[in-house]
């Protein structure tokens, strides 16, 4: 994956940096060790655009947390979760937590029907939140809130919630529900 990086004014490509993995998902401005970064959500599924986004080999998947030094792009590290087959996805900010929506490719239903939608970085290490509930193995969104964190699950038919630890608070029904926002 390659972020180009263009001058805010006129929108002249600038530069570009390498996002250190395939499939970058979504980036967002993220305050670490005392600097600004880009952290980069690298989901790591392989696709061909010419076959409208038609995933292929799952086995070499290979998901990523990257942070990118914001004033030169140098990568700054990188983080996995020990399953490969949980894509980190989506991300969003709160107090130096960074929560990370996750999609399960797991081949088993069972197996990707309990499998975690949300993994936290805490400027150290990334882990992924156990749920008590089924959550489908699909994050949709992810949204930072006073209380927490909440995680879309529309193949669940609802959204998730966590405290900032990213313990299990809830759920909440909501048909359909995808792309959150904190208003």
């Amino acid at each position: 994956g390659i972020l180009g990086v263009r001058d805010a004014v006129t929108l002249e490509k600038v530069d570009e940096w390498p996002t250190q993995g395939r499939d970058p998902h979504e980036l967002v401005w993220f305050e670490w060790q005392g600097r600004p970064h880009v952290a980069v959500a690298n989901g790591g599924i392989a696709t061909l655009a010419e076959t409208g986004r038609v995933k292929h080999d799952l086995p070499a998947m290979d998901p990523s947390l990257v942070l990118l030094d914001a004033a030169a792009g140098a990568c700054a590290g990188q983080w996995r979760l020990p399953d490969a087959h949980l894509g980190t996805r989506h991300l969003a900010p709160r107090d130096g937590t960074l929560a990370i929506a996750l999609q399960s490719e797991h081949d088993d239903p069972a197996t990707r029907a309990s499998a975690p939608v949300l993994a936290l970085f805490d400027g150290q290490a990334l882990r992924a939140m156990p749920a008590p509930h089924l959550l489908a193995g699909y994050g949709g969104s992810v949204a930072a809130t006073a209380d927490g964190f909440v995680v879309s699950c529309p193949r669940a038919g609802g959204v998730a919630h966590h405290d900032a630890r990213g313990t299990w608070r809830g759920f909440t029904a909501l048909a359909a529900a995808c792309p959150l926002a904190v208003v």
